[in-house]
């Protein structure tokens, strides 16, 4: 790691919020939902299925069975799309409501700690103090604690500082550190 620290200044918008969100929400879905999703999804478009082979034929049966065929395909195949989906607009929702909360800020990366710093206040954490960091395409979470984190947009870094802050957090937190698609 190089001595000079690496520093991150920026506004967040509300589509960095709507970013994080879904970054957020990635990084919380657990393999067994996502299988208990498939499942559901398959029993219900097996069951239209053979419900539709099997049981009394009728106009108002058949648009049933096709309705929970349906809902078997989305349950089971595009549950993730759909939840991006809403919570990217409810993440839109909230920032436009409280744009007042959301200030400029500066993150700095040195050798020991993270500083935080905003108009409001400065925090230096240390690196073994993270609960965790996950990363995806658009942004890195910094867990302070459970439910408490701050995010950094990849588009107010460059490539080179992205690599760097990359390399800081895999090399500082290791086994805490999660890139998006690395289970």
């Amino acid at each position: 790691m190089e001595n000079n620290p690496v520093s991150v200044s920026f506004l967040p918008t509300k589509f960095d919020y709507a970013d994080f969100k879904a970054a957020q929400a990635k990084a919380d879905f657990q393999k067994s939902e996502q299988l208990v999703l498939r499942i559901t999804g398959a029993v219900l478009l097996v069951s239209a299925v053979l419900l539709q082979i099997f049981s009394f034929k009728s106009v108002v049966n058949s648009i049933l069975y096709a309705a929970m065929a349906a809902a078997g395909i989305l349950v089971g195949f595009f549950h993730r799309l759909i939840a991006q989906y809403m919570l990217r607009r409810r993440a839109l929702r909230y920032f436009d409501a409280n744009k007042e909360k959301f200030i400029a800020q500066t993150t700095e990366f040195l050798d020991e700690a993270v500083i935080f710093q905003n108009e409001r206040y400065t925090a230096s954490i240390p690196y073994d103090l993270f609960y965790r960091a996950y990363e995806d395409g658009r942004v890195f979470i910094l867990y302070t604690g459970i439910n408490e984190m701050r995010f950094l947009p990849k588009r107010a870094m460059g490539d080179s500082e992205c690599v760097r802050i990359r390399n800081i957090l895999q090399t500082k937190l290791q086994e805490k550190y999660q890139q998006e698609g690395a289970r």
